[in-house]
C-alpha cells in the first residue's frame, strides 16, 4: 500500500473517530428511540448538509494556500471568530473529559461532583502525555485508535446480541419506537440538528485544521464522506447495544432513559454495573466502546485547540498544550456538579451553532470561487445554523434555573466573534 493510500485510510477513521464520539453511543440512540424514524429522516437531511460543508471547509483550506488559523488572522482578519472556536473547545474538553473517563471508572467512582472532578484530572493527564509526547505520531496514534474503536463497538453489538437473552415484550416495545412515524415539531428539528452537528462535529475547527494537512493528492470527499458514514453505522450498532443492555430491567426504564436527555445517558451509564451484574464482560467491552469514543474524539479536538495557541501566541507545542489542558482544567473544576456540567454543555450547544458559521466565514469568502449549488448549500446551511442557534438559545432562558447562564455564556462567545476583533491584536509572531 502506497503512503498516500495508507494516509487516506488513517484520515477515514480519524474523522469517523472524531465524528464518533460518546453522544453516538448514548445521544444517538436515545435521539432515535424519541423520534423513531421521522426522526432518523430528518437527521439523514441535515447530515448530508452538513457534511458537505465539512467537505467544503478542509477543501477550502487545502485551496487556499494558508494554514487556518492564517485564514482568520492574516486573511479575513476576524481573530475573535477563531478565539471563539478556541473558547468553545475548552468549554468541551471540560466537560467531555469527565465523561469520557467516567465511562471506566463510574462503577468504582459513581458519577456525582468528586467523581467528575476526579476523572477529569485523570483524563486531562492523559491527554497531555499523548498531545506532548507523541509529536508527530499524534495523528497516527488518533487514527490507529479509531480503528480500535470501531472494531470494539462492533464486538460489543455482536456480544451483547448473542448473549442477553430475547425479551419479546421489552425488544417488541423498542423496535416500535425505532420505527414509529411522528408529526414533524420543531423541538424534533432541533434535535436532529444538534445530533447532526455532533455527529460531524462543526463548530470545532477540525475540518480548517484538517485542510491544513491534506493536499491535492487526497480526496476531502472520500475521506470525509466515509469517515462520517463509518460514524452513522456506529449510531446504528450502538443503538442495538443500548437496547439490549436495557432489556434485562424493565420498559419503564428504557423509558427514563430514552426522555432523560444528556444527564439520563450518564446515568445510565453509571447504573449499568447494577443492571449487567451477571454480564461482566458485557459491562466490560462497552465502557471501553464508550472510552474509546470519549477519546477518540477529545484528542481531535484538543488538537485543534491546541493549534490556535501555539499559532496565535508563537509558543511551542508543549506550552501551548500545558496552557489548553490548564484552562480547561480550571473550566472543569468549576463545572464539576452534575448540574452545573449540563448548564455548561447546554452554552456549548448553543455555541457551535454559530462558531459552525464562524467556520464558514473562510469558505463564503475565499478568493476561491464556490460553485453556485456550492453557494446555496453554504447559505442553507449557514441559515439552519442561525435558526437553531437562535430556537437553543431562547430554549435556556424558557427553562430558567440555571440555564439561563448557558444563554448567557453562550451569547458572550458568540458576541466576542462577532465584535471582538478590536481587542485582539492583529499582528501574528
Amino acid at each position: 500500500m502506497d503512503e498516500i493510500k495508507k494516509w487516506t485510510l488513517y484520515l477515514i477513521f480519524l474523522v469517523a473517530g472524531f465524528a464518533t464520539g460518546i453522544g453516538s453511543i448514548g445521544l444517538f440512540p436515545q435521539f432515535w428511540l424519541q423520534y423513531g424514524m421521522t426522526g432518523m429522516a430528518v437527521h439523514l437531511v441535515f447530515l448530508a448538509v452538513f457534511t458537505y460543508v465539512a467537505i467544503l471547509e478542509a477543501e477550502t483550506v487545502m485551496k487556499s494556500g494558508y494554514y487556518f488559523v492564517e485564514l482568520y488572522t492574516k486573511v479575513a482578519r476576524k481573530p475573535g471568530m477563531i478565539l471563539s472556536i478556541l473558547t468553545v473547545v475548552a468549554m468541551f474538553l471540560s466537560y467531555y473529559a469527565a465523561n469520557t473517563m467516567l465511562s471506566i471508572l463510574s462503577p468504582v467512582l459513581g458519577t456525582g461532583t468528586v467523581a467528575r472532578l476526579i476523572a477529569k484530572v485523570i483524563m486531562f493527564a492523559l491527554a497531555f502525555l499523548i498531545l506532548t509526547r507523541a509529536r508527530e505520531k499524534t495523528f497516527t496514534i488518533m487514527a490507529v485508535g479509531s480503528v480500535f474503536f470501531v472494531l470494539a463497538v462492533l464486538v460489543t453489538t455482536i456480544a451483547f446480541k448473542t448473549q442477553i437473552p430475547e425479551n419479546a415484550a421489552f425488544l417488541g416495545m423498542a423496535k416500535h419506537m425505532l420505527v414509529a412515524t411522528h408529526g414533524i415539531t420543531l423541538e424534533m428539528i432541533k434535535a436532529a440538528a444538534e445530533r447532526a452537528l455532533y455527529g460531524i462535529g462543526l463548530g470545532f475547527g477540525f475540518y480548517l485544521m484538517l485542510g491544513s494537512f491534506l493536499n491535492e493528492r487526497f480526496n476531502a470527499k472520500l475521506i470525509i464522506g466515509t469517515g462520517i458514514f463509518i460514524q452513522l453505522l456506529i449510531g446504528v450498532l450502538s443503538t442495538i447495544t443500548i437496547v439490549y443492555a436495557i432489556a434485562p430491567t424493565t420498559p419503564e426504564r428504557l423509558l427514563t432513559y430514552v426522555y432523560g436527555g444528556s444527564e439520563g445517558a450518564i446515568a445510565l451509564l453509571g447504573e449499568l454495573p447494577e443492571i449487567l451484574s451477571n454480564y461482566q464482560i458485557l459491562l466490560v467491552l462497552i465502557g471501553l466502546s464508550t472510552f474509546f469514543a470519549g477519546i477518540t474524539s477529545l484528542l481531535p479536538t484538543a488538537e485543534v485547540g491546541l493549534q490556535i495557541i501555539e499559532s496565535m501566541l508563537g509558543v511551542g507545542r508543549t506550552r501551548a498544550a500545558t496552557y489548553l489542558i490548564g484552562i480547561s482544567l480550571l473550566i472543569g473544576i468549576l463545572d464539576s456538579p452534575p448540574s452545573v456540567a449540563d448548564m455548561i454543555v447546554r452554552a456549548v450547544v448553543i455555541a457551535t451553532f454559530f462558531t459552525a458559521i464562524f467556520e464558514l466565514y473562510p469558505v463564503a469568502t475565499s478568493k476561491n470561487r464556490l460553485s453556485t449549488p456550492s453557494m446555496v448549500i453554504v447559505g442553507i446551511a449557514v441559515l439552519l445554523f442561525l435558526v437553531g442557534g437562535l430556537y437553543a438559545f431562547f430554549g435556556v432562558f424558557r427553562a430558567g434555573g440555571i440555564y439561563v447562564v448557558s444563554g448567557i455564556l453562550a451569547a458572550a462567545i458568540v458576541l466576542f466573534g462577532l465584535l471582538g476583533d478590536s481587542l485582539v491584536s492583529q499582528e501574528t509572531p
